[in-house]
């Protein structure tokens, strides 16, 4: 039997299809592991409300990492373990960045995202992110830049000239611990992300491990994407996806012959646990 205690995995692109649906025998490797004492638990750029049903179908009972660590949350109970919040002079200032870029806005709370109605039609995009979704007029308008502290992250959508554009007005203005990043979505839409920084895949390992009574050189860690790069450096042993880039595989110690079609669980109890 192995010497590692704890599975981490990363969902899209990893644990999930294509199709964003969990495999049957992905689910049967993860009860088998549970069975042979292995801790397996998520680390997700999603929000908790997007991930909790997968962690019911893994058998999780344990806290997740929601929201590339932003958040900790316990699959079963609910409750928040740890959270890191934008603040709300940072939303203000946020907002009126992304207004006078003309870009479309959205609030990523804890528990669900804030978008208005010009941006309907990114609606089945966030849905990856959290079923949770509240509707406003203009989102701009929206009590919450300036109300509550539960958001962990402002957005926005826009071409890319105007995306890039706000990202370096936000780098101006934006205090430590917070950072933007710019990516393309699957349908080419440039995309904008500010939460915090200090707090990632890497750091909520650790802690995922700690609240196990795990090391980390105990943990295996899964992942495809630039935002897994730092929980599958914290792991004992790592595994990128066989589509990741180039940086992320650099950065495993192996490479899973499972792609977006589902087996990664699988194929991670077999090479390390013998299962």
């Amino acid at each position: 039997m192995s010497d590692f205690r704890m599975l981490v995995l990363d969902l899209d692109g990893t644990t999930l299809t294509a199709e964003g649906t969990l495999t049957p025998e992905d689910a049967e490797a993860a009860a088998a592991l549970r069975a042979a004492g292995v801790h397996v638990t998520i680390a997700t750029g999603r929000l908790f409300p997007g991930t909790q049903w997968v962690a019911r179908q893994l058998g999780v009972d344990a806290p997740v990492a929601v929201l590339n660590g932003n958040e900790l949350i316990h699959a079963t109970t609910s409750e928040t373990v740890s959270g890191h919040y934008v603040d709300a002079d940072v939303r203000r200032r946020a907002r009126e960045i992304l207004v006078d870029h003309g870009l479309q806005g959205f609030l990523f709370g804890s528990r669900g995202i804030h978008l208005g109605a010009a941006a309907r039609q990114h609606a089945p995009y966030l849905q990856i992110w959290s079923p949770e979704l509240h509707h406003h007029d203009d989102v701009f308008d929206a009590p919450h830049w300036h109300e509550g502290d539960d958001i962990v992250a402002v957005c926005a959508v826009g071409d890319d000239e105007a995306v890039d554009a706000a990202g370096e007005a936000l780098a101006r203005h934006l205090p430590a611990g917070l950072g933007s990043v710019a990516f393309h979505t699957y349908t080419g839409e440039r995309f904008l992300h500010v939460s915090g920084t200090v707090w990632d895949k890497g750091t909520a390992l650790r802690q995922l491990a700690q609240d196990q009574g795990v090391a980390p050189h105990e943990v295996v860690a899964v992942g495809d994407w630039w935002n897994d790069e730092p929980m599958l450096a914290a792991a004992g042993r790592s595994f990128a996806m066989n589509h990741a880039t180039d940086e992320v595989k650099a950065i495993a110690d192996d490479v899973l012959d499972a792609s977006r079609a589902g087996g990664a669980v699988v194929e991670v109890a077999r090479r390390v646990w013998n299962l």
